[in-house]
């Protein structure tokens, strides 16, 4: 996962890059016990406060504060729309979130009307999501 810091002299602007085809990956090895099934879906609801990721670039902020919202077990629509949401806690103007395949036009619509962002999906050798907030 990468992410930069954009300045230019009339204000900064934050990009950040999210691989969630690696999310994906990572998710797949791990075998859950009933416990950590349950675990994940509570910490989905726990509130990160960015203050405490202070000294970090911005993904890396970005990246430690949805690792414990995310889930395989979820959507890829419901775990976009977390991210989106998360990225405008963060004051984020633009997210590119890498993907292992192209969302079809229901999921892009679910997550714009959930989100209210503006989304553009580039297909090609790489497919991602440009969300900009």
């Amino acid at each position: 996962m990468t992410g930069y810091l954009d300045s230019t002299e009339k204000h900064n602007s934050h990009v950040v890059s999210f691989d969630y085809t690696q999310f994906l990956c990572e998710s797949s090895r791990q075998h859950w016990t009933f416990l950590e099934a349950i675990t994940s879906q509570l910490s989905r609801f726990r509130r990160r406060q960015v203050e405490s990721y202070q000294g970090f670039l911005p993904s890396e902020a970005f990246t430690l504060s949805v690792s414990h919202s995310l889930s395989s077990l979820y959507s890829d629509v419901s775990n976009l729309v977390t991210l989106v949401e998360e990225a405008k806690k963060q004051h984020i103007e633009a997210l590119n979130v890498f993907l292992p395949y192209a969302l079809d036009d229901v999921e892009l619509d679910n997550i714009r009307r959930k989100t209210g962002a503006m989304i553009i999906q580039h297909e090609g050798e790489r497919d991602f999501l440009q969300v900009n907030l």
